[in-house]
């Protein structure tokens, strides 16, 4: 079952990149697009692609809207100078594949690219903690305690991942006070983020293999350069 799940979760991967390059693209191009536009182009294109459907209804959420961790895609226009968060899956042979990016469209601040980055400090510090036999609550500390040190822990509202397969949501679970432990072979998800109210959020979210050494599904680069349009 593991080689199957495996193998079915990489090719979600496969789709989920492709669909990130092709909503990327019609960004660029500067079109007239809302949030619930955009969420129904990455199920067209899921479809397309060979996905059996969606792992879960897509957030897409421009600006403030990014500061609601499960905001539901709205008419709101696509504007500039501030965070469009796209968070899909996709399944295949019936198991689940989990994604988060968070773009920026205009000119960021300083204040915008330094919460960015610690985000992203944060997942990638996480991401080389998933390893064989690791406590779930140990994980999500690791995430935890960066964003704690820039003295944005009250902003980071939801646990840090959870395990993938012909569920969404399964074990492990990262969260504080969890005692899950991470085996070979799972598949889970690390996703820190900062919802500031009214503001912003950014999320950064990857699967990643447990095995001897993490191994991260997606090749979607995720330094903030790469995400300013």
């Amino acid at each position: 079952m593991s080689s199957k799940k495996i193998r079915a979760i990489s090719h979600g991967s496969l789709i989920i990149d492709k669909i990130f390059w092709e909503i990327r693209s019609l960004i660029e191009q500067r079109q007239a697009l809302t949030e619930i536009k955009i969420a129904n182009r990455i199920k067209t294109l899921a479809k397309k692609l060979g996905a059996s459907g969606m792992a879960f209804p897509p957030i897409v959420s421009f600006g403030s809207s990014a500061s609601e961790i499960h905001h539901k895609p709205t008419k709101r226009r696509i504007g500039k100078n501030n965070f469009l968060m796209l968070d899909y899956g996709v399944k295949v042979q019936g198991f689940c594949s989990d994604f988060t990016r968070t773009l920026f469209l205009g000119q960021p601040t300083k204040f915008q690219e330094k919460i960015y980055n610690i985000v992203l400090k944060s997942q990638l510090a996480t991401i080389k903690k998933i390893t064989i036999g690791t406590q779930s609550d140990e994980i999500d500390f690791t995430a935890r305690h960066l964003i704690n040190q820039a003295g944005l822990g009250k902003y980071f509202i939801h646990g840090t991942g959870h395990g993938v397969g012909r569920k969404i949501h399964e074990s492990p679970s990262f969260k504080t006070n969890t005692n899950d432990i991470v085996a070979k072979d799972d598949v889970v998800t690390v996703e820190p983020g900062i919802y500031l109210p009214n503001k912003f959020g950014v999320r950064i979210e990857d699967m990643v293999l447990v095995s001897d050494q993490p191994k991260v599904f997606s090749k979607i680069p995720k330094d903030f350069r790469n995400m300013i349009i």
